[in-house]
């Protein structure tokens, strides 16, 4: 083999291991730390947008009616200890109070002195190892 022909594969070995190293750093950049798109089709992500909006009916709303979403809005997910999840989330109040069974189903007030909306951040930390969901903060305003 020639000498020219040696140093270009040379070259060609170097370049593939960079761009390989440059490709696995990059794939540990956006699966570690970095926020991104949540898919709402996701089994997993629907297990904590269920546990929040459950939470939202238990203790964060204090209103006596049962409120379901109008709109998740955004959704996104951070892998750290575990993993983040932010949901931006407008619910409607429904025709069910909270006492009453099968709440999932409520159709929304449409009455205009009972209608309420309220949109709502929530930043929640899934620990699945462990089974434990938490809400770390959320924030909720009346529109």
């Amino acid at each position: 083999m020639t000498w020219p022909m040696r140093a270009l594969l040379l070259l060609l070995t170097a370049l593939m291991v960079v761009l390989a190293r440059s490709a696995s750093a990059q794939s540990r950049k956006t699966s570690s730390g970095d926020i991104h798109a949540a898919d709402l089709n996701d089994k997993s992500v629907q297990r904590v947008l269920n546990f929040t909006i459950r939470e939202y009916n238990k203790d964060i709303s204090k209103d006596e009616y049962y409120s379901r979403p109008l709109q998740v809005m955004a959704a996104y997910q951070q892998v750290v200890g575990g993993v983040n999840y932010y949901f931006n989330v407008k619910f409607g109040r429904t025709t069910c109070t909270k006492s009453q069974p099968n709440l999932d189903n409520c159709p929304f007030n449409d009455q205009p002195e009972l209608k309420e909306e309220e949109f709502c951040s929530f930043q929640i930390n899934e620990v699945s190892q462990e089974n434990k969901i938490s809400i770390l903060n959320y924030k909720c305003r009346k529109v």
